[in-house]
């Protein structure tokens, strides 16, 4: 079976799960009905986790006990919401939420885009971290010595030609080592993109959190990794730990300009789990 096959055999699923669950229970409050353990709550996992894998760079394979129960509660959420594909829900949230995308180099990393040019002349425009001609005698810091609106459009446009401008600013020009260090920024983002870095890799690597080993196991097993990158990405990845579905005020208002409706969905899911959580207490208080 491919994966797109079962990514639809998991929705019939789930959808035929909440009909049958709805149909034995219509009058009883959500809370209720999707009860941790349950057959539902499985299969919303399910889906939740193959959707997640259809994420570019996703960290499906990181998803503990816990951030599979906060999946489920995702996608229970959206159902309720009308809404049959989840993918782009966390795709939206992957956005806003660290630790859901695997830290991997920015499609530009290794090169610096070319200078706007003027579309009447085809002039490139200046330097704006250089010096303004009528002010080159002026104390840094005086408000007309540099070109600061322009510095701050290319900061929030293209941050990594703004990074370049000024460093060829402060060095009087583009140097040997400048270009040298751009030619290694290269190098390593292309080889860290050629690592496939996936379950098998996650379940090998002895740095996670919870993998169970101990101090001298963790330094044998980096010790043991000879691909400096891939070492890289599992110290990386080790210290990401686990999705988490954070509802901090950050990510409720990055989350918010990114897709009201995902942030409907993620409030609705957080108010699951707190019925979910509030019944297990009682389960146990019993």
């Amino acid at each position: 079976m491919s994966e797109d096959e079962l990514f639809e055999k998991l929705q019939s699923d789930l959808q035929a799960e909440i009909k049958a669950t709805a149909e034995k229970a219509k009058a009883v409050p959500i809370s209720l009905r999707f009860k941790p353990g349950s057959t539902l709550q499985e299969v919303a996992a399910q889906m939740g986790t193959a959707a997640f894998r259809r994420i570019k760079n996703g960290r499906w394979y990181a998803l503990d006990n816990e951030a599979k129960l906060e999946i489920a509660a995702l996608v229970l959420a959206a159902q309720k919401a009308g809404i049959r594909n989840i993918v782009p829900v966390l795709e939206a949230i992957a956005d806003v939420i660290p630790n859901w995308r695997q830290q991997r180099p920015p499609e530009d990393a290794g090169t610096v885009p070319k200078l706007p040019v003027d579309p009447c002349t085809g002039e490139r425009i200046r330097n704006p971290f250089e010096p303004l001609p009528r002010a080159r005698r002026a104390k840094p810091g005086d408000p007309d010595s540099f070109d600061y609106a322009s510095q701050n459009v290319l900061r929030q446009t293209s941050p990594s030609l703004a990074a370049w401008l000024e460093q060829a600013a402060k060095n009087h020009g583009v140097t040997a080592k400048m270009l040298d260090e751009l030619e290694g920024q290269k190098i390593e983002a292309d080889a860290i993109r050629e690592i496939q870095y996936g379950d098998r890799e996650w379940e090998a690597n002895k740095l996670r959190p919870n993998s169970g080993a101990n101090l001298t196991e963790q330094n044998l097993f980096a010790r043991s990794v000879e691909n400096p990158y891939l070492l890289q990405l599992h110290r990386q990845e080790a210290a990401m730990g686990s999705p988490r579905l954070s509802d901090t005020l950050t990510t409720r208002m990055a989350l918010f300009k990114r897709s009201q409706e995902s942030r409907a969905i993620l409030k609705d899911a957080h108010e699951i789990l707190r019925n979910w959580k509030a019944e297990e207490q009682q389960k146990a208080a019993a």
